[in-house]
């Protein structure tokens, strides 16, 4: 079974997947996007691996939409250290995801303050962008710099928060039915996304009592413009909570029914869950 990743090979995405679907084809594509539409799609798929938050730039909201969007369920996650490097000539511009560039800010202001950033699908990407082009610099993993013979100028180049190292939380996601579940020992989180079928004041208050009424802890709360078309007088949002639970929990399961009783039928997907990482 395929197991699609955010290419090309020697992406931070790839390593995620190898350690989600150890023994699966792994399969890169050139964006999110494809990652997410293949998984959904494809009948020989065991699913998808999607980055969902970074510890320097918090929540990947993409991701948590694609989710969203082609119906499909978390099924298992995993976070992985982040160490990016610098690597090509010593002059030009620097090339790299825009998130790995965010990343890298302090640095680069430090280093090369007057050097065009040069958005690239990838970081193993922008390592071949500069191999082919022959001039610039790529942030990128050690494997990518070394995969594309780039001289390696500088380790772990990345913002330094609250004196802790870099990570990032990937989500293994499928919509295949025949996927197993993972183990049932061990804490849990689960994903939810509301959209509430109506506005007046207090209304993110009112969600959040609901969760402490039936005893459910929220580790994240993340607010967008809703999705699904609703009419309401001002812009409608839509909530992703994570939840320390399983999905087939008991609380978590009366929660919900409380929630699209009160605030409208289908305001409630349960998204997936997959092990406390944090």
């Amino acid at each position: 079974m395929k197991v699609f990743y955010l290419g090309p090979p020697k992406t931070f995405s790839e390593r995620a997947a190898a350690a989600l679907a150890a023994g699966r084809e792994l399969v890169p594509e050139a964006n999110f996007q494809r990652v997410a539409q293949q998984a959904a799609s494809d009948p020989d798929a065991a699913g998808g691996v999607l980055a969902y938050y970074n510890f320097l730039e918090g929540l990947i909201q993409e991701s948590l939409d694609l989710v969203y969007e082609h119906r499909l369920t978390i099924r298992n996650a995993c976070r992985l250290p982040i160490e990016l490097c610098i690597g090509g000539a010593r002059t030009g511009p620097v090339h790299s995801h825009p998130k790995a560039l965010a990343q890298c800010s302090d640095f680069l202001r430090d280093n090369f303050p007057d050097a065009a950033l040069d958005a690239a699908t990838s970081t193993a990407e922008a390592a071949r962008i500069v191999k082919e082009s022959g001039r610039g610099l790529a942030i990128a993993s050690r494997e990518a710099l070394a995969e594309h013979g780039l001289t390696l100028l500088q380790a772990d180049i990345g913002n330094r928060r609250h004196g802790r190292q870099n990570f990032t939380d990937f989500l293994l996601v499928s919509s295949a039915a025949s996927v197993a579940e993972p183990p049932q020992e061990g804490l849990y989180r689960t994903m939810v996304a509301i959209t509430p079928r109506m506005e007046r004041v207090g209304l993110l208050a009112e969600i959040l009592a609901q969760f402490t009424f039936h005893d459910l802890n929220i580790a994240k709360i993340h607010s967008r413009p809703a999705i699904d078309p609703i009419e309401l007088s001002i812009e409608p949002q839509m909530f992703y909570i994570e939840v320390m639970s399983r999905a087939d929990g008991e609380d978590l399961r009366r929660c919900a029914a409380a929630l699209d009783y009160r605030y409208g039928e289908h305001s409630v997907r349960v998204l997936g869950s997959f092990p406390a990482l944090g």
